[in-house]
């Protein structure tokens, strides 16, 4: 269609321009519906899919699946990440990790968040009805120059795995290490921390594997599960 003279130029936002700029409008620490969200970009496939694209450039978007509080069309924004909405280049996508490899890294690591401790599907300690879901984390950030080498591959749970995205924070110095370190307890915490060093990454002992097997048990199999130790706990004590 010509354009006639004096007419400012039309331009078309992308899909995930349009998707940001609404969910900017939301605000951090707001809710909105997928409903919602489709109305405001009304003609855009796949909204909900844009979204997630925003992930990659540092948005936390939250769903039910991560945050038990939410209905399964509510979404909770906690962090704003890079303004692609006004005119911030979005950063360089990189190849994702395949699914075969994640599955290898995260049956590695036990099941388990390398940094924390917390078994996939398990409650959060400190945050009653947030359960922890694992993904792949880098050791050494990528932005930092880390590969996607095993070697440099740990599971992390989603808030772990938020935190060492933000490179804006700078890294530990050895210094603060050895000092933490030599805070650690006593001669057998001490060797338990060296010894995962040495590995490279946190070991999980009988009971943690045990448990990390148990908490990705249906509801029904776990209350088998329990009651089955609870009559050999039963039998011990007598």
């Amino acid at each position: 269609m010509s354009q006639t003279q004096g007419e400012k130029p039309v331009v078309r936002q992308s899909s995930v321009v349009r998707v940001a700029a609404y969910v900017a409008s939301v605000g951090e620490g707001n809710k909105f519906k997928k409903l919602d969200l489709f109305k405001a970009v009304e003609g855009v496939a796949q909204a909900d899919r844009r979204m997630r694209d925003l992930r990659t450039m540092g948005w936390k978007i939250d769903n039910y699946k991560m945050n038990p509080s939410l209905l399964p069309d509510e979404y909770l924004i906690r962090a704003i990440g890079t303004r692609v909405d006004l005119g911030a280049k979005a950063p360089v996508s990189r190849k994702s990790i395949s699914g075969p490899k994640r599955r290898r890294i995260i049956e590695r690591d036990g099941h388990a968040c390398q940094v924390c401790g917390s078994a996939a599907g398990a409650e959060f300690a400190d945050a009653a009805g947030r359960f922890a879901m694992l993904s792949i984390g880098h050791i050494i950030p990528v932005a930092r120059g880390g590969g996607d080498e095993d070697d440099n591959l740990r599971a992390e749970c989603q808030r772990c795995n938020d935190e060492s995205r933000d490179v804006s924070i700078d890294p530990p110095t050895a210094a603060q290490v050895i000092t933490e370190a030599s805070n650690a307890g006593g001669i057998k915490e001490k060797r338990v921390l060296y010894n995962w060093m040495a590995a490279g990454r946190r070991s999980v002992d009988d009971k943690e594997r045990i448990f990390n097997m148990w908490a990705r048990l249906p509801e029904a199999q776990r209350r088998e599960a329990m009651a089955a130790l609870a009559e050999q706990v039963i039998k011990l004590s007598n």
